[in-house]
């Protein structure tokens, strides 16, 4: 992207957010539609499950729409929403009642159609080997492949950004030789 077209997106970003701020719902679904994705992505491998991401998602978006005048605009509105994303997730996790996960796991797989059999289980196998990082670096990872650089997610997570570098690092490399047998 040059650099021209880096700051026409900052502006266009920025105009969003102001027309969103004043109840534009539309600049509001632009800037949603942009981030939407990567925040269920986020939810869904925080959650590990595909309800509860929903859930997260939802107050995700309430809560984007809610705190528009916090945003400050000093990473993308996407970085925020991530962020955002990564809080409703934990919320959602602390209100669960015991043993909820596993039922949700047991609900999602009477789902499955058999052509995606192949797929399906390949996000079974990522998904295996995401729950096996320390949390530390499965937060990091995901925010990070949601976008966020290494700053954005050492002010997210409250860490050094040498740690959260060394973080990633270690969770790439644990779903690589887990992922592949290496």
């Amino acid at each position: 992207m040059t650099s021209v077209s880096l700051s026409s997106a900052v502006e266009d970003e920025s105009l969003l957010v102001a027309a969103a701020r004043a109840g534009d719902e539309t600049a509001f679904a632009q800037l949603w539609s942009a981030a939407r994705r990567q925040a269920f992505g986020v939810c869904y491998h925080l959650t590990g499950n595909r309800a509860d991401a929903l859930d997260a998602l939802q107050e995700t978006q309430l809560a984007a729409w809610r705190g528009l005048a916090a945003f400050q605009g000093r990473a993308p509105f996407r970085a925020w929403v991530l962020v955002i994303a990564r809080n409703a997730a934990h919320a959602v996790i602390r209100r669960r009642p015991p043993h909820a996960e596993f039922l949700a796991e047991l609900a999602e797989e009477v789902m499955v159609v058999e052509p995606f059999e192949d797929s399906v289980a390949r996000l079974a196998d990522l998904r295996a080997a995401l729950a096996t990082l320390p949390v530390s670096q499965r937060e990091a990872l995901l925010l990070w492949a949601g976008g966020l650089t290494y700053e954005q997610v050492a002010l997210s997570l409250g860490a050094p950004v040498n740690t959260v570098r060394a973080w990633i690092h270690r969770a790439r490399r644990r779903l690589r030789t887990g992922l592949t047998g290496d």
